[in-house]
């Protein structure tokens, strides 16, 4: 590891490359147009308006599907692992 960072240190090199401050006598101020004030507002979407309407219900049956299915899983590791518990006891 020859070129470890340790810190910032002025160097006989760092001090030849460095380039004088800019001085403020020389900005010059410019002017921003004004915003157009002929905008129109966004209508935005009541809040009680569905986002999205599943007609058929086939995205509804799925979903509960899914989620009996996770049941039953979960409820088939509680029963293995009370089971585990009564049989390592007895």
């Amino acid at each position: 590891m020859p070129y470890r960072f340790v810190g910032r240190a002025r160097t006989a090199d760092s001090i030849r490359l460095e380039r004088p401050r800019p001085t403020t006598s020389g900005t010059v101020r410019g002017r921003v147009d004004k915003p157009d004030v002929n905008t129109r507002a966004i209508r935005l979407p009541e809040a009680t308006q569905a986002i999205f309407v599943d007609h058929s219900g086939r995205r509804g049956r799925r979903l509960r599907r899914a989620a009996y299915a996770v049941l039953v899983v979960v409820l088939a590791l509680l029963a293995l692992l009370w089971l585990s518990q009564a049989v390592w006891v007895g």
